[in-house]
C-alpha cells in the first residue's frame, strides 16, 4: 500500500517518557513532511500545544486537537471542525468532578480553566527546571485562568469547550466515572490518556472523527493511513486507519486491538512505523 498520511498521537508516542523529544524521531518526521508526506498530530493537546509542536515538523496540513473536537490549520488557524460541550453541561460536569476532589481543566481552544494553580514540579519531580518551562511552553502556550468556583465561572462567562481534562488518584477518577455515568450525560464520551486522567470530550467525538475530517480535506482514503498511539484514547483512531499501529509502551489491550505493535517511546518506535511503512526505494 502506497500510504499517503501519517497521523501520531503526542504525548507516549512522540515524547519520551521523560516529555522530550528525542533527535532521531525529530530527524525521522520532519525528513518525511520534506518529502512531501502529509504529516499530522492527533493529540488529546489543546490546539496551542499542537500548533507550537508542529513547527518543530515543519507540519503544513490541519491538525487534530482536544482528542479530535477541534481540527485546524496550523498555517491560517482555520477551524475545519469544531464540536462544544455545551456550557450548562460543562458546568454541572465540573460540579461532579470537584467533589470528587479532582483537579479540572476546561480546555478552550484559545485559554484554560482549572480549579487550582497547576504546579509542574508536583507533576513531574524528576525534570530539572528548563526541561519544565519547555513542557509548559508546549502542553500550554494558552492563557490558564485559576478559579476555586469553576462551575460559577462556566456559568457567568457561558463557557463552552471541545474537551475537559481530569487529573486525580485512580479510584477518584473511576468513582467520578461510574457518578457520571449514572447521570447519564448524553452530550458527552469519556475516555482517557492515562490512569491518572480522563479525557471529557463531546458525544460522538474520537480522535477517528478528526482523522475522518482530514481526510476529507486532502482526499485521502483511511485505507492510506497510518496513525500510532500509545493509549485509549487513540483507540478509534488505530482501528479507523488502514495501518493502525500501537506503540510498544501502550496498554496491552489497546496493542490487541491495532494492527501492528512498534518499539516503545524510549527506543523511537515513531521512527521505526516511519522506516517500515513510508521507506523509499
Amino acid at each position: 500500500m502506497n500510504y499517503k498520511l501519517l497521523a501520531l498521537d503526542v504525548d507516549g508516542t512522540i515524547l519520551m517518557s521523560n516529555h522530550t523529544l528525542s533527535k532521531v524521531t525529530l530527524q525521522a518526521i520532519t525528513e518525511l513532511t520534506a518529502r512531501g508526506i502529509y504529516v499530522t498530530l492527533a493529540t488529546g493537546r489543546a490546539y496551542p500545544s499542537a500548533k507550537t509542536m508542529a513547527r518543530q515538523f515543519q507540519i503544513r496540513v490541519p491538525l487534530i486537537s482536544h482528542d479530535g473536537a477541534y481540527v485546524a490549520d496550523p498555517l491560517t488557524d482555520e477551524v475545519l471542525f469544531v464540536k462544544r460541550i455545551p456550557t450548562e453541561v460543562v458546568a454541572r460536569i465540573t460540579e461532579i468532578l470537584v467533589e470528587y476532589g479532582l483537579d479540572v481543566m476546561l480546555l478552550h481552544e484559545s485559554y484554560a480553566v482549572t480549579n487550582k494553580s497547576w504546579k509542574w514540579r508536583d507533576l513531574f519531580p524528576l525534570l530539572n527546571p528548563s526541561t519544565l518551562r519547555q513542557l509548559w511552553k508546549n502542553l500550554y502556550p494558552l492563557k490558564i485562568m485559576a478559579s476555586c468556583r469553576v462551575a460559577e465561572y462556566v456559568r457567568e462567562k457561558n463557557v463552552s469547550v471541545p474537551k475537559i481534562f481530569v487529573m486525580g488518584e485512580p479510584e477518584r477518577l473511576a468513582a467520578a466515572r461510574r457518578e457520571l455515568a449514572k447521570t447519564k450525560f448524553k452530550e458527552i464520551r469519556v475516555t482517557a490518556s492515562g490512569d491518572h486522567n480522563l479525557e471529557i470530550l463531546p458525544e460522538g467525538i474520537s480522535k477517528a472523527t478528526g482523522l475522518a475530517v482530514l481526510g476529507d480535506k486532502l482526499d485521502i482514503i483511511p485505507e492510506q493511513m497510518v496513525a500510532v498511539g500509545d493509549n485509549y484514547n487513540d483507540v478509534e483512531m488505530i482501528q479507523f486507519a488502514g495501518m493502525g499501529v500501537a506503540m510498544g509502551n501502550a496498554p496491552d489491550a489497546v496493542k490487541k486491538l491495532a494492527r501492528q505493535v512498534t518499539d516503545t517511546n524510549d527506543q523511537h518506535g515513531v521512527a521505526a512505523v516511519i522506516q517500515r511503512f513510508f521507506h523509499q526505494g
